[in-house]
């Protein structure tokens, strides 16, 4: 007899000791029972105590080593660009024996100290009297730490699955995060708690777009459905299917009633609340990544996966038109046709227009806001800044200053590229872009600021900024005077970049550290400077330069 066979023997066939002893061994074992279950009982409460422990004692670590990195970031941006190492904060704080100069260093001058301390440690009193610095440190302590630095703040936890879009409501007090898990979160984002979970959608929701009030959210999702959810009733208002996954999502600027989706089947597809039965379809010759719609309502931007940018009028695309008793289960645009020549109809003067010549995909386009504060919103005028997302590790800036008073206002010829930045990664992975404009970024001025100090202004091809002239300005930026690009990527980091024509215009500004998987997208506060990541490793992270916005 093998063993699984032996372990499947009824314990009921086990043969027994005696006739009498079935009644006392039954009390025994029940005894035992009673014994072994009080034992266990006080074992686990005795290990839920210890898990207590260990969670206050886990809290406090990470309390901790968030101080710790507070006072990190501080210190090294009161000494600038020196020698110490990230792990070695006490190197910075502790008391230095006599320093330790150069040659030329006899008049008090020096620009090299070699400071001795005690090993690093998680808590440790400092007082100001130990940070002894050489003239030239205390030249740089005293500058104002630059304002556009983001420190973390706090991370929002409830999706069980990879964390793949966000998006701020247009009032600033929500922030809405779809998932992998299938569901719509809605955030309290001053509070700092969930406010409502949508859980329709039957696979990963992709995109996410408030309407210009903040009262309805549109969800697009690989199970190629498009929905509108209403905040005030926390319901599903309608639901519309496709033919293809949802890339993108959008809503008309001047009207709530009419939004737009983006498909993988090539298709931009208008809807109106008002008329259910009745659509507008454009079709494009390759998948459509991404979308942006320009303050008139009518003119949309798209961004393929054939490396192009184009300007399409929805008023010269397919009408569709259901009979009111019509029911059709199937993809709404299903019934359009095939991309054909007559389509080009639809395009505006200048499109399309290759973002280079390997036509890498475009995984995302981001406009700015002419107005300061954050991303553009509804009723806005349409940005001076286009930023392109494609899957070459490499953000392309355009400038669209000229394109308002050369040929079409919509078209795309006049714009120049300012900028290639690079040190993300985003190479095969749709990774997503945010703007921030400051509420008193005037163009002009900062321009001229510039060039006083730089290079002339050329062509538009390359950075204004003088390379050798960085670090010379006393005067440090504003955040409200700045133009920011922020950026997931795959190495499990956010990026900042500086794209407004100022001193450090083209350059990483900061790196920002804390997710433990790929950030898939970030967002920008509507008018404050809160940054806002989501990523694979199931949270959403913020961010800000300000230390007295949220309430912790």
């Amino acid at each position: 007899m093998d063993k699984k066979s032996y372990n499947s023997i009824p314990s009921s066939t086990t043969p027994m000791s005696g006739s009498g002893g079935g009644g006392g061994g039954g009390g025994s074992s029940e005894l035992n029972f009673k014994l072994t279950l009080e034992g266990l009982q006080k074992e686990v409460k005795s290990l839920k105590t210890k898990l207590d422990n260990c969670e206050r004692e886990n809290k406090d670590l990470k309390k901790s080593i968030y101080d710790l990195t507070i006072r990190y970031d501080m210190v090294s941006h009161q000494l600038g660009k020196g020698t110490q190492k990230p792990f070695n904060i006490d190197a910075v704080f502790g008391a230095p024996q006599t320093p330790e100069v150069n040659s030329n260093g006899t008049d008090g001058h020096s620009s090299i100290v070699s400071i001795q301390s005690p090993p690093p440690t998680l808590t440790s009193n400092v007082s100001d009297e130990r940070l002894l610095l050489t003239s030239t440190q205390q030249r740089n302590s005293n500058k104002k730490m630059d304002e556009r630095h983001f420190f973390y703040k706090f991370t929002l936890k409830g999706h069980n699955a990879s964390v793949y879009t966000v998006d701020f409501s247009p009032c600033g007090k929500m922030l809405a995060s779809g998932s992998f898990d299938k569901t719509v979160k809605v955030w309290d984002v001053f509070n700092q708690r969930e406010m409502a979970t949508f859980n329709e959608h039957t696979v990963n929701v992709s995109v996410l777009q408030w309407n210009n009030n903040s009262t309805e959210i549109l969800s697009g999702s690989y199970d190629k459905t498009v929905k509108l959810w209403d905040l005030n009733s926390n319901k599903l208002i309608s639901s519309y299917n496709t033919s293809g996954f949802i890339l993108d999502v959008k809503f008309s600027p001047i009207d709530n009633n009419i939004f737009f989706a983006g498909n993988t089947q090539n298709h931009v597809i208008g809807f109106d609340k008002r008329t259910p039965n009745s659509i507008i379809v454009l079709e494009n010759d390759a998948l459509i990544n991404s979308l942006y719609v320009f303050k008139d309502g009518q003119h949309i931007l798209t961004g393929d996966s054939l490396g192009k940018l184009k300007v399409w009028d929805s008023r010269k695309g397919n009408k569709i038109n259901f009979p009111e008793s019509f029911h059709y289960d199937g993809c709404v645009d299903g019934l359009a046709g095939s991309f054909s020549n007559s389509a080009n109809n639809a395009l505006v003067d200048g499109s399309p227009f290759e973002i280079g010549p390997e036509n890498r995909p475009i995984s995302g386009i981001t406009m700015s806001s002419r107005s300061g504060g954050g991303s553009a919103v509804g009723g806005e005028d349409d940005g001076r800044f286009l930023a392109v997302n494609s899957y070459d590790n490499v953000i392309r800036v355009y400038d669209r200053s000229k394109v308002s008073i050369v040929s079409h206002p919509y078209s795309l010829a006049p714009m120049s590229l300012i900028h290639s930045l690079t040190g993300h990664k985003n190479k095969n992975w749709p990774i997503k872009s945010s703007i921030y404009v400051g509420k008193d970024y005037n163009q002009d001025s900062v321009v001229k600021r510039t060039l006083g100090v730089g290079k002339s202004m050329n062509d538009g091809s390359k950075s204004i900024i003088d390379d050798d002239d960085d670090d010379d300005d006393d005067e440090q930026p504003d955040i409200n005077q700045s133009v920011l690009l922020a950026t997931g990527s795959a190495d499990y980091n956010a990026y900042i970049y500086d794209i407004g024509f100022g001193k450090q215009s083209g350059k990483v500004l900061q790196k920002l550290e804390g997710h433990t998987d790929r950030v898939y997208s970030v967002k920008f506060h509507p008018s404050e400077p809160i940054l806002a990541s989501c990523s694979a490793d199931n949270t959403i992270r913020f961010w800000t330069p300000k230390k007295k916005i949220f309430n912790n």
